[in-house]
């Protein structure tokens, strides 16, 4: 029974999802964070790009049980849209196409993993290949099976008891299980836990149970190795809750009683001229598509594909049992089945609309799929100043207050909750940031002294490390198509009798490579069409300006550094391939150096070529007190702006509102 108590009181969607799966709660039975939704699961795919239907993925189960002799306790760790390849772009609405749907197939006993394609259309197993030597990402059922296994395991019990808890009050973490050594044979599939006191109070993270570390063998279903390195205090009383709630805020109403001012069909977006797509898959989360700008009745092309690539989070504590947590949050536990249910008023304001999703179950047709309700909110918001200028004779101004469309998603995993934005303006360019708040990973310290070595004392007892997150952003440009040449430009000071001369060096990037940030030169990156050609007789091109970028802190030959070539270098170039769509890799999980980027950069020739550009963002956290016990929102971003694709100011159409005030 505590078991099942300690998941529920995660309060977390995979609980929820195993629950589901693992036929402990009914679908009936769930209320709404779970709940399958008919009109997301059972519309037929209008386009090739929409993200799996329930109907598809249960059609995806039963083709491969039905065609493969599947052994008791295989399981699904991934199930998705196998997306069309990029040439299938140039469908048009009412044109046949094909569906196929691509499933990760874990035999945990016999420690087999295969990759799946299953033709929707025909019902079809049409490829089978296995995948020796590499790890699929944490599962939804495995969270149970962990979180049994160590309840039920003696000494995990008697050290809770040396420590005065009662081991039905402690919440227990999954991790994937980094680099650190083991006992375990070579390629077994590893999970390690974390000890947290829960009791009847919310938000375990805010209460570590230090020293205790736990190796589980997910093959044999076994705890492999324990340790015990000395019991700290345990902080048993912070709540992570204000005790009373602030007063005085006067309503702030954000309506629109005319409707918004964007369309949506399907999951096409038309707004201000912009026009993309929302979609959707349980590793990546968000993922915007075929991203353009219309002019003359004709959509120019600006972005094929758009999406949150790698997250990686290592943490700077030298004690051993902090030594493997460098987290890979999207590849190693397929951060998107882990959307928040965005809310009005709580995430979003009161004139969002949402946009649901359905992902699969990973026991196969009989746990069938769960919803994933308002995984992406959508709304405009005010945008202060567009331009301005006044008349130096008249005093005449001339202004335009500017309107932004937000589209954005939220992720939970573990203590950290991600939030993800992608803000389009009038002026044609697009912001992307990136949110970090909910609870720092803590750990229970004897001594100020000790807490504040490799971080911060927040609370009595609780220090929070030094970390590090590297978020990496895949970007598929077409600008004005898929001839495009990539340039890099600094600014330097220039020769001149005054010394105030300064001038923009653009150096072509011809070949896929690497490049470092340098602040001290404005270093930006600009992708120009081999083709077309502005009003002035220049490339029209896209400038992607970088933002909160920054050099990881560990030597560089820290093992997970070397898996996380993203965060050795923040700005790539590489061709634009379909199965290169990871900064770490396919599977990160228990991966080893030299995938992800560091195979697809094969210094081919790019020049006039289809690009793909990654770019990471970085957040070096040095805990503040008032992080805990729940961390202030944090936000970092980078932008992607016209640099020569339109004329001139292309928000000079914008409206004027002042007659409206």
């Amino acid at each position: 029974m505590h078991r099942r108590a300690a998941i529920l009181a995660a309060g977390a969607l995979v609980a929820l999802a195993i629950l589901v799966t693992a036929g402990l709660v009914g679908a009936a039975s769930q209320a709404g964070r779970g709940r399958l939704l008919a009109s997301t699961g059972a519309a037929a795919p209008s386009d090739p790009l929409d993200p799996l239907t329930a109907d598809e993925i249960q059609t995806t189960f039963k083709v491969i049980e039905g065609s493969r002799r599947l052994a008791r306790g295989t399981y699904f760790p991934l199930v998705k849209l196998d997306e069309p390849a990029k040439s299938a772009a140039s469908w048009t609405p009412g044109a046949h196409f094909g569906r196929r749907a691509y499933a990760d197939v874990f035999d945990h006993a016999a420690n087999q993993h295969y990759g799946a394609v299953v033709d929707l259309n025909t019902k079809q197993l049409v490829s089978w290949t296995p995948r020796p030597g590499v790890q699929p990402a944490v599962f939804l059922s495995e969270y149970a099976t962990a979180d049994a296994l160590l309840h039920a395991y003696v000494p995990f019990k008697k050290a809770m008891r040396d420590r005065g808890i009662d081991p039905d009050d402690v919440y227990v973490d999954l991790w994937a299980p980094g680099d650190a050594p083991s006992s375990a044979a070579p390629g077994t599939r590893l999970i390690r836990m974390l000890a947290f006191y829960r009791g009847k109070l919310p938000n375990p993270y805010d209460r570590p149970i230090e020293g205790i570390v736990v190796t589980l063998d997910m093959n044999h279903d076994r705890v492999l190795d324990f340790v015990d390195s000395g019991a700290r205090p345990v902080n048993t009383t912070s709540s992570g809750s204000a005790t009373r709630e602030r007063t005085g805020l006067k309503p702030l109403v954000v309506t629109q009683p005319d409707g918004p001012s964007f369309r949506i069909d399907g999951r096409n977006v038309a707004w201000q001229n912009w026009r993309f797509r929302v979609d959707y898959t349980p590793r990546e989360g968000l993922v915007l598509h075929r991203i353009g700008y219309e002019q003359g009745g004709a959509v120019r092309p600006i972005i094929y594909r758009l999406a949150m690539s790698e997250i990686y989070v290592p943490y700077g504590l030298p004690d051993p049992n902090w030594v493997w947590r460098t987290a890979f949050d999207i590849g190693e536990y397929n951060l998107g089945q882990f959307a928040v249910a965005q809310e009005k008023n709580a995430d979003v304001p009161e004139n969002a609309v949402f946009f649901d999703s359905v992902l699969a179950g990973d026991t196969g047709s009989a746990g069938g799929s769960y919803a994933l309700p308002h995984a992406v909110a959508m709304y405009e918001r005010d945008g202060t100043s567009l331009w301005q200028r006044t008349d130096p004779t008249t005093f005449a101004r001339d202004a335009r207050f500017a309107r932004e469309l937000v589209v954005k998603a939220a992720y939970f995993i573990g203590n950290y909750t991600y939030e993800e934005e992608f803000v389009f303006h009038q002026d044609g360019s697009i912001d992307v940031h990136v949110n970090a708040t909910a609870t720092t990973l803590n750990q229970g310290v004897d001594t100020t002294t000790d807490g504040d070595r490799y971080g911060q004392t927040v609370a009595p007892k609780i220090a929070a490390p030094n970390h590090q997150h590297f978020i990496n952003f895949r970007i598929d440009f077409d600008v004005d198509g898929t001839d495009n040449r990539v340039a890099e430009e600094n600014v330097v000071s220039a020769p001149s009798m005054s010394g105030n001369a300064f001038v923009g060096q653009e150096t072509p990037l011809a070949t896929e490579q690497f490049r470092d940030s340098s602040p001290a030169t404005s270093r930006s990156w600009v992708v120009e069409s081999a083709s077309k050609v502005n009003a002035l007789g220049e490339p029209t091109a896209y400038a992607l300006e970088p933002g909160d970028d920054g050099i990881p802190r560990q030597r560089s030959d820290f093992p997970a550094l070397q898996r996380a070539p993203f965060a050795q270098h923040p700005f790539w170039v590489t061709l634009a391939k379909d199965a290169e769509q990871y900064a770490a890799g396919d599977y990160p999980n228990q991966g080893r150096a030299g995938n992800g980027l560091s195979a697809y950069d094969s210094a081919e020739n790019v020049d006039g070529k289809d690009v793909v550009l990654w770019y990471s963002l970085a957040l070096t956290h040095h805990p503040r007190v008032e992080d805990y016990p729940v961390m202030p929102t944090e936000s970092l971003g980078f932008r992607i702006v016209p640099d020569g694709f339109f004329d001139a100011d292309p928000a000079l159409d914008a409206p004027d509102q002042t007659a409206n005030g």
